[in-house]
């Protein structure tokens, strides 16, 4: 059951901060903006392949290693002033919950 709140809290997140994405100055859309998108976008690929597959952990560890390069993108456009420090703490709030789901998804795999 707890692949299904993860991956409905990444789609939550993705409703909430993709418009914010899409507001960071123009000359990051291809670069930044992408690349975060992107990242969260294998993020939920990644958690349906988890879901579906026998071998859990393999998955569970890349996505892990996503949250993180999240993680330093999102602290890169905060550091750039693209995002507000109170959607800066709203983002990383979601992806701490999401971080903490995904440890204990691990542990329950171990």
């Amino acid at each position: 059951m707890k692949n299904l709140t993860i991956q409905q809290k990444l789609y939550d997140l993705m409703k909430w901060f993709f418009p914010i994405v899409d507001n960071f100055p123009k000359y990051e859309k291809f670069v930044l903006c992408t690349q975060i998108k992107n990242l969260v976008l294998e993020i939920s690929k990644l958690i349906i392949e988890a879901n579906k597959s026998k071998s859990k952990v393999r998955f569970l560890n890349r996505i892990d290693v996503k949250i993180e390069q999240l993680r330093m993108l999102i602290r890169f456009a905060h550091d750039r002033k693209y995002l507000s420090h109170k959607k800066y703490e709203n983002v990383s709030k979601k992806i701490d919950e999401i971080g903490r789901m995904l440890g204990g998804w691990i542990k329950s795999c171990l």
